[in-house]
């Protein structure tokens, strides 16, 4: 399980970027617009792991083999590395929410 977490660590650190810049422009929204955009930031982080998927493909396909040599097919590890995101998009929205929510009762 210890090699899973370390070769996703590494699938996932030259993309990290791409994703948290989606994560922060869908938090971003959320704040300026409502509660109510939620579900439209989903279909904006769908764009963000194409353009994840698209990147990934583009520059670092050559590394492919790294993962395969260790028995891990690509999909698996794109799966792995999205999941963490979607999971982490989702801590940092619910977090967003309960701050949102209780400044709105601090104030009134």
């Amino acid at each position: 399980m210890a090699n899973i977490r370390t070769l996703t660590w590494y699938f996932y650190k030259p993309i990290y970027i791409i994703n948290l810049i989606f994560t922060l422009i869908c938090l971003l929204d959320i704040f300026k617009i409502g509660f109510w955009f939620i579900g439209y930031t989903i279909f904006i982080k769908a764009i963000g792991y194409m353009a994840t998927i698209a990147y990934k493909n583009y520059f670092a396909n050559k590394t492919y083999m790294y993962f395969r040599n260790a028995g891990y097919s690509i999909t698996r590890m794109y799966v792995y590395a999205f999941a963490f995101d979607f999971f982490s998009y989702l801590t940092a929205t619910i977090l967003l929410i309960l701050t949102l929510h209780g400044f709105a009762h601090i104030k009134s």
